[in-house]
């Protein structure tokens, strides 16, 4: 699971937006526009005092000296000609105190000055007599803890080495481990040195200008889209009405279709009126006449009189052409011819 620092951390996040401009750039303008990241390493070991060159991941010898007596001028002809970024004096890392530490998450706000009061507890000696850093292993924010690494060196096994330096007028930029972590200075915040400040500065004018002319051209072409956009969206909307209206008339114009078809099929479904009164005429029996047939779409009202009419029911419905037969009133007796005179309804069509 990513875990998130809850904090903003301004130089995190332009680092992050600076190396993802960078990536758009070829590997050759990148390393010009980063600068030199030469250091000058002067590593101690048991016996020797090595002089390495240390630039993009590679390592380069370039003078051994005896660690008893170093020879400073040797080092600062070397440093004069490779014209370092960083100097850096490495220890041994036997000759460090390391140990892992769990503290208050608050405590990551001012880190050193924690560690520095809990030096005398942590180690044989006080914050005074050793330069040390610490590292954020982990954070936890469930438990409310924070996870670290203290690295220290007492302070006599480091001055011997780095007051020399200091007397020629080469004040290390970093005091680091052998083997430890990247970021890693054992050096005091004010003993810091501000190496090639206006360089720096100058550096960091112009990778801000390439970093800005990289942007630009990742971002025209996608405004030029967002502009394009914009136009057809607001072309889109004029001709919209129009659109709307040809909807509306197709729609109307589909309706009446389906209309025109719905009353085809229900015209072919129906028989012809010639067919029905023949149906009529053979169904009923002799006893019975009509005195007007009536059809209304699908369906017929009879109007007759018979001298049985409560059977015409039956006799109709068991037409092929004709169902649902109801009487739509009470059968009356006509006095002039002694019949029943009836008022049927039926369907035209068989029952689905």
């Amino acid at each position: 699971m990513l875990k998130l620092n809850p904090r903003w951390n301004g130089n995190a996040l332009w680092q992050w937006w600076r190396d993802g401009l960078l990536a758009w750039l070829p590997l050759s303008v990148r390393l010009w526009l980063a600068g030199s990241s030469r250091q000058l390493v002067v590593a101690l070991s048991d016996g020797e005092c090595v002089l390495l060159r240390e630039e993009a991941g590679q390592t380069q010898e370039l003078e051994r000296l005896d660690r008893a007596a170093p020879d400073w001028n040797a080092v600062a002809e070397w440093f004069r000609t490779e014209r370092p970024r960083q100097l850096v004096l490495r220890f041994p890392a036997g000759q460090a105190l390391v140990r892992p530490l769990s503290l208050p998450l608050a405590a990551e706000k001012n880190l050193r000055q924690v560690a520095g009061f809990e030096m005398d507890r942590l180690t044989p000696f006080t914050a005074a007599q050793v330069c040390y850093d610490v590292a954020v292993l982990e954070r936890q924010p469930e438990q409310r803890r924070l996870q670290v690494e203290l690295t220290a060196l007492p302070q006599l096994t480091v001055e011997p080495f780095l007051t020399p330096l200091r007397q020629r007028g080469l004040p290390p930029d970093v005091i680091d481990v052998a083997g430890g972590r990247p970021d890693l200075n054992l050096l005091p915040l004010e003993q810091r040195v501000r190496r090639g400040f206006w360089e720096r500065r100058l550096w960091a004018v112009l990778m801000a200008t390439a970093l800005l002319l990289v942007a630009a051209a990742a971002i025209l072409p996608i405004w030029q889209q967002r502009a394009l956009l914009i136009a057809t969206m607001v072309k889109a909307d004029q001709l919209q009405p129009a659109a709307n209206q040809a909807l509306a008339l197709r729609d109307q114009l589909d309706r009446a279709l389906e209309t025109s078809r719905m009353l085809a099929r229900k015209k072919q479904a129906l028989p012809a009126r010639v067919d029905l009164l023949r149906e009529l005429t053979g169904i009923l029996p002799d006893d019975t006449w009509l005195e007007r047939l009536q059809v209304k779409g699908d369906n017929a009202q009879i109007v007759g009189q018979s001298a049985k009419a409560s059977a015409l029911v039956g006799i109709i419905e068991a037409s092929k052409l004709l169902s649902g037969t109801s009487f739509m009133s009470p059968v009356t007796i006509d006095p002039r011819f002694g019949k029943e005179r009836f008022m049927l309804n039926a369907r035209i069509g068989l029952e689905p």
